[in-house]
């Protein structure tokens, strides 16, 4: 992988996010930071929503590509960010806008969590709290599984034989929905969609709000990390087939649109509940804007292993208050590499897949009434 290439991964979040802001500026984008109320005020090792905007204000159209909302995930979709700063800034339309979100999840991206500080999944906390989604008598069986744990981490094959043997009593396809779909009882557990509205979400939607409000049409992509094959993209886009979002979103990224579900142990995709995605274009749509938006994946490791690492996560969250700081720091960087490998071919094909991404939808963007 050449040097240029390199450059595109960081090694933490703290490099990944001065490295946007540099390039960002350098660029001419209007940079901006809302700290994190826990982050210290010293600048290297603060936290928070960063964010650049390029290109007039008042916009008819935007590309939104968020970073982050999965804290280890950030070190992909800042990559693609930069991306699209280092290739694709200079080619940028005179009516067209991108906004920049990183680090959606500050205090997941600066301590290697996928959670926020309350254990809360932000993809699971833009939801309507009153009341909360409901859960089944399945979902609290599932969630003593996944939280088995010992002194000195998750009991991984425990869990898995017990989540096995809950497929086999109620169907893999109801089990799987419980581990993803996100759950409201259980604070300590997997997928916790919290009791309330998040610092970041609050924040995200303000931002939304105050950035998107002239736009009329909205390119949105939410850069995740572990679903699908190695190194490959999936796509999840969540209107319903028959809508033009949805139309709009195969004609610009191809048939893998319509295959999300694939990717799935259950080959379905999970119910999930307040989506990061959906919020933003809920908030685009009451502004009186059009939306195409997908959350796109990059595949790392098998199912089971990616389910380690949300075992881990949350084990890391809530339980490992008496291991050693350089266990701690081990198992941190265990599970950012679950969700950012440093091999060089997974990390060749993820920023040769992105860029043909950007293109399509810069492209699409710009034909957006030629692709309903």
């Amino acid at each position: 992988m050449a040097n240029t290439e390199i450059s595109l991964f960081q090694r933490d979040y703290y490099v990944a996010r001065h490295r946007f802001r540099k390039s960002a500026k350098i660029r001419g984008g209007a940079v901006a930071f809302l700290k994190h109320p826990d982050a210290p005020y010293n600048d290297e090792v603060s936290y928070g929503i960063d964010t650049a905007w390029f290109g007039p204000r008042g916009a008819s159209n935007v590309l939104l590509m968020i970073s982050g909302t999965h804290g280890p995930e950030v070190m992909a979709g800042s990559a693609m960010q930069q991306i699209w700063m280092q290739e694709f800034s200079t080619r940028r339309p005179s009516d067209t806008a991108v906004f920049l979100i990183h680090g959606a999840n500050p205090y997941g991206c600066a301590m290697k969590r996928r959670t926020t500080e309350n254990n809360v999944d932000l993809n699971r906390n833009f939801t309507d709290f009153d009341p909360a989604p409901l859960g089944t008598a399945l979902s609290v069986r599932v969630q003593e599984a996944l939280c088995r744990e010992g002194v000195q981490g998750p009991q991984a094959r425990r869990t898995l034989i017990s989540l096995l043997w809950l497929g086999w009593r109620h169907g893999l396809s109801q089990v799987t929905n419980e581990v993803a779909a996100g759950q409201y009882a259980r604070p300590d557990g997997v997928g916790f969609g919290g009791a309330a509205p998040e610092w970041a979400n609050q924040a995200l939607c303000s931002v939304w709000r105050n950035h998107l409000s002239e736009a009329k049409r909205i390119a949105i992509i939410d850069w995740h990390t572990g679903i699908g094959g190695y190194g490959s993209p999936s796509f999840l886009c969540f209107d319903a087939p028959q809508m033009p979002a949805f139309q709009r979103a195969t004609s610009w990224w191809g048939q893998a649109v319509a295959q999300s579900g694939a990717h799935y142990q259950a080959g379905t995709r999970p119910s999930y509940h307040g989506l990061l995605i959906r919020a933003v274009q809920d908030i685009a749509h009451e502004l009186g804007a059009e939306t195409t938006a997908a959350v796109i994946e990059f595949g790392t490791y098998a199912n089971k292993k990616v389910l380690e690492g949300l075992l881990l996560d949350r084990w890391l969250q809530t339980a490992a208050s008496n291991v050693s700081d350089a266990t701690r720091i081990r198992l941190e960087e265990k599970l950012l590499r679950l969700f950012c490998p440093d091999d060089p071919k997974w990390r060749e094909a993820v920023l040769s897949e992105g860029r043909q991404i950007i293109a399509q939808t810069m492209a699409g963007l710009q034909n957006w009434d030629k692709t309903k």
